[in-house]
């Protein structure tokens, strides 16, 4: 039997295969392209301004049947390092402006601001003189390792020789903790990316320590291959 003879005698059959074939590329095509009902977000420490925003996205979402699971961190940087790991299941994170490097800028894509938080320290009143370089040689805290306080608090710092001056102590210290060394006079600074609302800054802004806030954007990040539609 000739194939044209084959096609001519089974036409029928071949005509089915081929309309479910071409039926389930599409379907599959479409699949992908839909929005997930599932995501992964990297946000900051539970109970922090961040896993709160967390949760608001969890509540509205789950009223689109998509599924929010968090992920607790220590804040910005070990956000975006979840988010350039191929092997992370996080695909979307907060995280504040200018702890993204050239390298991130290329894997990750902006899905919006948000808002502005500012990035505050706290001193003691006693401390004399003005500006960052008075507090050479203090005790200060710069947020714990991951966190994007901690990151704009090394990039101030180094612009005035503080982080290689021996004389000066850098602590690793979450906001709440430092807040508490802070009014015990345990420490001397406090560097503190938090919202103006939040009750660590109200508290210290109530007390007799001196503050300077400057404001840092939130930015809600993906990854350029997942972005939520």
């Amino acid at each position: 039997m000739t194939a044209r003879d084959f096609v001519r005698t089974n036409w029928p059959a071949i005509a089915i295969l081929a309309t479910a074939v071409v039926i389930g590329f599409v379907t599959i095509e479409l699949l992908r392209s839909m929005p997930p009902h599932s995501i992964v977000m990297a946000t900051g420490p539970e109970g922090g301004t961040y896993y709160e925003d967390g949760e608001r996205y969890r509540a509205v979402l789950a009223r689109e049947n998509v599924d929010v699971r968090l992920v607790p961190t220590s804040g910005s940087v070990e956000n975006v390092a979840m988010l350039l790991d191929p092997h992370s299941e996080v695909s979307v994170g907060l995280v504040q402006g200018g702890t993204i490097d050239a390298d991130g800028k290329s894997a990750l894509q902006s899905l919006g601001t948000l808002f502005y938080e500012p990035y505050w320290w706290f001193r003691r009143r006693d401390i004399q003189g003005v500006g960052v370089p008075s507090l050479r040689g203090r005790k200060i805290s710069i947020g714990p390792e991951g966190s994007g306080t901690r990151a704009l608090s090394i990039q101030l710092l180094k612009k005035v020789g503080i982080v290689d001056d021996q004389a000066s102590e850098l602590l690793p210290l979450p906001p709440r903790v430092a807040q508490e060394k802070l009014l015990a006079g345990e420490i001397d600074v406090a560097f503190i990316l938090a919202s103006w609302d939040s009750p660590v800054v109200q508290q210290l802004l109530g007390n007799e320590a001196k503050s300077l806030g400057l404001a840092s954007p939130i930015t809600l990040l993906g990854r350029a291959n997942e972005v939520i539609e």
